[in-house]
């Protein structure tokens, strides 16, 4: 009986007595250093984490299986706001927030003592986590494991020495630039202390200043080419503005606007509120051509985005279009005194495929109605601009610019109008950023703070070189790398609040979420060391690190002012060098644009080149039933629930056999029944081997071990790819196939070939180890086999056992099998009393050779024409028009060795369908069927 909990609580029971997943220095063998991202601290593991952990510890079983010694550690993370977040949360009453900490077994005690402390909210995270690890079964030497910030001093030693090291090289600088900005928090907002606006950065927008009279209205735009085609201003109706002081001008913007610009442009004030109203239908002027436009209104306008000033450029700009067609139908042009000429779409662009109204194309195409269609006008706006963007050529209306592409001409025209002072500039998130407090954020201009220099073009062309040469899953992926590296800029690397380590030369800042966790693989190899020879964090000075990493400095002397043993800081040093550098790190693919690129810079900055990392692997996200995950929808699942209704072996194999590459895994708990019934196929069989009596070792048997050979090369190739799905494909499901269609072929357990059987099992029970190691574990021990099937040598293919006209032969005969079901079903025939093969004539062999080798139908009907199978003239004709199109790839077996196939299966297939079976040859038979046959394909009579 397959009993999962049993049978995973049993294996990770003996795999810890035997602390068989704890790696130490072997000389005389290779190492293999993986890791997994260490997670944060402010929910416990659900089933999106379990996605990139399963393929993690998948991929380190599989090259520990190889033969290599393998370190998987694992750490936690706390820095930054995630764990601050979580209470504040809670103080605001979030009932969200509290019910997803009682789904991950909080109590009303536990969360008031998170409220009091947070640091407790973190250990109780951690408890959770090392729980759910170990019930998942992840080979991780848990000697290594440690907390981010403070909370692990010497770690936070490390952190210091990493960037004390980073300003030395000139890495870290300070000076002004834009930043993702919390107004709550006062410290730049970097993603991962984000609730929202993962990826989003800095985007500077143009500001047109158009004048009237003592005001400035200043409209944002991404657009500047298209001052030349505007024909009104828009404001919104219903929203606050206020003027501000901006450099002695008075500029009127929304209320909401106001704090950004202050933020951005330092010494502006806010003068007073202002009534919008006071303007609408009146007319300023553009700063460019000085024409007069109206200003009109339009909810559309989204007064927290920009200015809350939008320049209306009808002709371009689908928004527009729609809210000046909406006035004009709604006769509203006239309460202004207005006609439809005075707000008439001026064409500036031509664009190949467009008409001499763009907008109007694309409104059509996403049949847009009204202006409150937001998702569609997103999509023709986005569209439109991309289009014009790289296609597009200004007309003669655009005066100096005239003939230029829009691509090309965008940079000159910021730089003029700046110089004229008929622009300035802003600058807004990508998209909404939300802070893990939950405050909006916005863009700050930051003096005075720390930057990771990763604009500098010398680190950059270093990173670039190595991204070249490094192994990266899936291939794709590499691409994403390359494209952040060039466009990654300078990146605030501290913030105000939130826990972490302090910037050793300046303690008022703390070194934020993604910049304190990007190679801390190093110190996972020193960790169980620095536990074990109990040092302080005071001993570990930048000397220490300095001589473990990077072997400067003179042992003795160190070993004497940090007073840590020479002994112990030698084998520090060696513990480091034996495991560096890291060979594969993998992580979900939205890690690519932060963290896993900035892992590439500090080793390229800190670590001599031999020591850089070596191989990166990522994959994508993980929906739910088909849908992605959210707390509003329900279905963020704890993935102790799914082991404790499942297993992890079941619940492993549905989530890594779901997907592979960037394309986002699907947990589907319809999918569990079928893995379920392919595990426990595999421990029947292995409890019936001592019922196995057959004594052949026939056609069968060869093609069952021809088939393994070839399955563990499949899967040996989809594991080094970190492609679990297709690598389960091949372990799993077609093995079992095979093994149940050798069941079958055999006609029982008696009469199957035990030692055929046992070696079959063998190869599959290895090939399923890294996937489902628990049931693999067991299924091992069942077969005879010690100690451990994780520690077992990974399968090799035996080519002297590769038979390939065995497999052929075997799918004859399935092929046989399924055509008379079909005919069964087709001609309704119940229960046929006599099964006639036809081995098709030899002429048509004949025919198939020469195809082989002339594919020109005509040319080989030709030639077959001057030799004896002319007699079969139309027939061959027919055939041979048959094989140029259908033909498959595979070349089938001669005549011969179908007949003998056949004839050796006759048993088989009367005892599979209680019938007289006979095998006839075509060129002998006279009933018309034997006509049908194909070297491909017997022809079949059931009467």
């Amino acid at each position: 009986m397959f009993n999962p909990q049993k049978i995973e609580k049993k294996w990770q029971s003996a795999w810890t007595k035997k602390k068989l997943f704890e790696a130490n220095i072997e000389p005389k063998k290779k190492k293999y250093f993986v890791t997994f991202p260490y997670p944060y601290m402010n929910g416990a593991p659900h089933v999106g984490h379990s996605y990139s952990f399963f393929r993690t510890d998948g991929f380190a079983r599989f090259k520990r299986m190889q033969g290599y010694n393998v370190l998987f550690p694992q750490g936690f993370h706390a820095t930054g706001e995630p764990i601050l977040g979580v209470i504040e949360r809670l103080k605001k009453g979030d009932l969200v927030q509290k019910e997803t900490l009682k789904q991950f077994d909080a109590t009303e005690r536990d969360i008031k003592t998170f409220m009091k402390d947070p640091t407790n909210l973190v250990f109780f995270f951690i408890k959770k986590w090392i729980e759910v690890c170990k019930k998942s079964g992840y080979s991780i030497d848990w000697r290594r494991t440690f907390v981010t910030t403070t909370l692990t001093p010497t770690y936070s030693r490390f952190v210091e020495w990493q960037y004390n090291t980073l300003k030395k090289k000139g890495y870290v600088v300070q000076g002004t630039h834009p930043v993702i900005w919390c107004p709550k928090d006062q410290s730049p907002t970097g993603d991962h202390d984000r609730l929202k606006g993962d990826g989003e950065s800095p985007q500077e927008y143009t500001l047109l200043l158009f004048a009237m009279g003592e005001y400035v209205l200043p409209a944002a735009t991404l657009r500047p080419e298209t001052i030349y085609g505007v024909t009104n201003m828009w404001v919104n109706p219903d929203a606050s503005y206020v003027v501000l002081d901006v450099a002695g001008k008075q500029w009127i913007v929304s209320e909401d606007a106001a704090y950004k610009i202050k933020d951005q442009m330092h010494g502006t004030r806010t003068i007073d509120a202002f009534d919008i109203h006071t303007i609408i239908g009146k007319k300023c002027h553009d700063p460019v051509g000085n024409k007069e436009v109206p200003i009109l209104p339009a909810h559309f306008v989204d007064p927290e985005h920009a200015t809350g000033i939008v320049m209306s450029v009808p002709a371009h700009a689908p928004y527009d279009w729609v809210a000046l067609r909406e006035l004009i139908n709604g006769n509203m042009l006239e309460t202004y005194g207005l006609t439809k000429n005075d707000v008439e779409p001026i064409t500036i662009i031509s664009t190949p495929g467009l008409s001499e109204h763009p907008a109007e194309d694309f409104i059509q195409e996403k049949r847009v109605v009204i202006s409150t269609q937001q998702h569609e006008l997103d999509e023709a706006t986005n569209a439109l601009y991309k289009k014009e963007f790289h296609r597009g050529v200004l007309n003669d209306k655009c005066g100096p610019y005239a003939g230029r592409t829009v691509r090309d001409v965008k940079d000159d025209m910021i730089a003029t109008f700046m110089d004229m002072g008929a622009a300035s500039h802003m600058w807004e998130p990508t998209a909404e950023v939300v802070c893990r407090c939950t405050t909006k954020c916005h863009v700050k201009i930051l003096e005075n703070q720390w930057f990771l220099k990763f604009s500098d073009e010398t680190w950059k062309a270093q990173v670039r070189e190595h991204v070249k040469h490094m192994t990266i899953y899936p291939h794709e992926a590499k691409n994403n790398v390359e494209q952040t590296i060039d466009w990654l800029k300078d990146k605030a690397c501290t913030r105000k609040s939130g826990l972490g380590t302090p910037l050793p030369w300046d303690k008022s800042w703390i070194v934020e979420t993604l910049s304190d966790s990007t190679i801390y693989m190093a110190y996972y190899t020193i960790n169980r060391l620095i536990f074990k020879n109990h040092i302080r964090a005071a001993q570990l000075t930048d000397e220490a690190f300095d001589y473990i990493f990077l072997g400067h400095g003179d042992l003795k002397t160190i070993a004497k002012k940090t007073k840590i043993k020479p002994k112990v800081l030698a084998e520090m040093r060696k513990e480091f060098l034996y495991f560096y550098p890291l060979d594969m790190r993998n992580s979900g693919k939205d890690l690519i644009q932060n963290h896993l690129t900035f892992f590439l810079f500090h080793h390229a900055a800190i670590f001599p080149k031999k020591l850089w990392p070596r191989g990166i692997s990522v994959n994508g996200y993980v929906n739910v039933e088909g849908e992605k995950m959210s707390k509003s929808k329900g279905n963020v699942i704890p993935l102790k629930n799914l082991i404790d209704e499942f297993g992890s072996d079941l619940v492993r194999i549905n989530i890594v056999s779901s997907s592979e590459g960037l394309d986002d895994a699907d947990w589907r708990v319809e999918h569990i029944k079928s893995y379920r019934s392919r595990l426990e196929f595999l421990f029947d069989v292995t409890h019936d081997l001592k019922q196995m009596k057959g004594k052949q070792f026939g056609i069968a048997e060869q093609a069952l071990l021809s088939k393994m050979q070839q399955a563990i090369r499949e899967t040996t190739t989809a594991y080094e790819h970190l492609t679990f799905r297709t690598g389960s494909q091949h372990a799993v499901f077609a093995t079992t196939a095979d093994l149940k269609w050798y069941i079958r072929r055999a006609g029982g357990v008696a009469h199957m070939h035990k030692k055929t059987v046992q070696e079959a099992l063998s190869v599959i029970v290895r090939l399923m180890a890294p996937i489902a190691p628990h049931a693999a574990e067991e299924l091992w021990s069942l077969l005879g086999n010690k100690p451990f099937v994780a520690t077992a040598s990974w399968p090799v293919p035996d080519k002297k056992k590769d038979n390939t006209k065995a497999e052929r032969a075997e799918r004859l005969i399935a092929a046989v099998v399924s055509d008379i079901e079909e005919i069964k079903t087709i001609a309704k025939i119940g229960q046929p009393k006599t099964i006639m093969l036809f081995v098709a004539e030899g002429w048509k062999f004949d025919a198939t050779a020469h195809y082989e080798k002339e594919r020109d139908p005509k040319a080989l009907i030709a030639t077959l024409m001057k030799t004896d199978a002319k007699q079969h003239g139309n027939r061959l004709v027919a055939y041979i028009r048959w094989l140029a199109e259908k033909a498959p790839k595979e070349q089938p077996l001669s005549k011969k060795e179908q007949l003998n196939v056949l004839r050796e299966s006759k048993l088989f297939l009367e005892q599979t369908y209680k019938a007289s079976v006979m095998v006839q040859d075509a060129d002998k038979a006279d009933n018309p069927k034997s006509q049908s046959a194909t070297p491909f394909k017997c022809g079949i009579l059931l009467t």
